[in-house]
This record gives structure tokens, sequence and C-alpha cells, in this order.
């Protein structure tokens, strides 16, 4: 009797498997045919290049429109977090505007505005540790700082970029090319402080103009702008 039991719980055990393997072929997929397969390295070297986009802030001195390259190294956690660290360097454009000049005159250029920036890197892969159809969208806050060269010699009225911090949120997906080498595509908004110099408070010596109606560059009564930069960038990241 004892035996008879023994095999009644074992052929009862071994159908509810069998229903349950059944059940999940039904429902779900089969290894070989699913969407989702792992990231299995979690350490990377990235290259890429973009496009530095943005207008300059309101008086036309920031750095826009350039082409920006850099380098990034990224260390996986678990699953959905990644950390980066790295480096980039643009060769925007940006106006000379002389305090003293006319309206119709007074802003020059545009000027070669080259700057270098540091930059650390908090990542969301939104799919976790793995790729759906090969693909691996994230989002991404980065920190950095970044330090722009002189003003050129025509700028007579005190404006430089300087060095200052910046944040810039970013989205962007990459795109496995197997398990060691990926590509990506990504829009970042850089966030910085741009800070005018008091000559631009200051009617011009060329053309003042009234209380009412006045000419001075900066009439907002604040010498400091927050202003956003649009950047796309596209990369290369291997493995090793």
């Amino acid at each position: 009797m004892r035996r008879l039991s023994l095999l009644l719980c074992s052929g009862l055990l071994l159908s509810l498997g069998t229903a349950s393997l059944r059940a999940q072929a039904t429902v779900g997929y089969a290894p070989t045919a699913s969407p989702y397969h792992g990231i299995l390295h979690g350490t990377w070297l990235e290259a890429y290049d973009g496009h530095i986009f943005g207008t300059g802030g309101a008086l036309l001195v920031g750095p826009r429109d350039g082409a920006v390259r850099g380098l990034r190294f990224d260390l996986r956690g678990k699953n959905t977090l990644e950390l980066g660290l790295g480096g980039w360097y643009a060769s925007t454009i940006r106006s000379v505007v002389d305090a003293n000049d006319s309206v119709a005159t007074r802003v020059k250029g545009p000027f070669s505005q080259r700057l270098i920036a540091f930059e650390g890197d908090v990542q969301l892969n939104l799919t976790g540790g793995k790729t759906w159809h090969a693909l691996a969208p994230y989002a991404e806050a980065s920190f950095g700082l970044v330090n722009g060269e002189r003003p050129p010699p025509s700028d007579t009225s005190g404006y430089t970029f300087g060095t200052k911090l910046y944040f810039g949120p970013v989205v962007g997906s990459r795109l496995f090319l197997g398990q060691r080498v990926f590509i990506k595509a990504e829009a970042q908004l850089l966030f910085w402080n741009l800070s005018y110099p008091g000559t631009y408070d200051l009617e011009p010596s060329k053309q003042p103009g009234t209380p009412t109606h006045p000419n001075a560059v900066n009439t907002t009564g604040s010498d400091t702008q927050y202003t956003l930069t649009p950047t796309l960038r596209f990369g290369l990241g291997i493995s090793f």
C-alpha cells in the first residue's frame, strides 16, 4: 500500500510539472524565441561624436552650434543602474557684443569658442539587465565641469564663459551587436549659467537710450541667465 501511494504521488507531481511546462510554453517564450537577452558584461569603454545646438542665450554670447567628441568609461551595477565617468571636447561658436557700439552694429562674429568638460553620469537601464530585440533604452542624469577658452581680443566688454558646473539629463538607446559591442544614439540637454559683465547694463556711448527706451545690452535687471543647450551624440562601446 505504501509503495502504491508513493507511485500515485510521484505520478501526480510529474503530471503537475508537465502541465506547468506546457502552460509556460503557451503563455511565454521559448528561450531561443524570446525578445529579451541578458547583458553579460558590465564594464565598457565608449567613444562618441555629436553636435551641440542652442542659441547662446538671449544675448547670443554663450557657446552654440559645434561638433563635440568624447570618451567615457561605464561600470554597470545591479542590472538597472550604471555609472559613467568621462570627458568631452567641443568646437563651438559665439557672438561678441560691444557694449559701447550702436544697437544695429554691436553684435559681431561669430567667433570660435572651444569647450572642454569632465562629466559623471548615473544611468537607469529601462530594460534592466537585458536587451529587447537587441535594444537597451535608458535615461540618465549627468553632472559636469566645463571650461571655455579666453574671449576673442575683439570682445572689449569683459564677458567670458569661464569655468562652470552644469547639469545634463539624457535619453537614448544602445543597440547591441553581440555581447561585446554596441552602438548608441542619445539626446542631452545641457543646463549652464551665463554671467554677464556690468558693462552690459550701461547705455552705449555711440547710441545712448532714455529711461523709458534703454539701449543697454542687458535690460533684464539680472546679470545671470540659465540657458538650455541641446546636444545629439552617437557612440560606439566595447566591453573589456
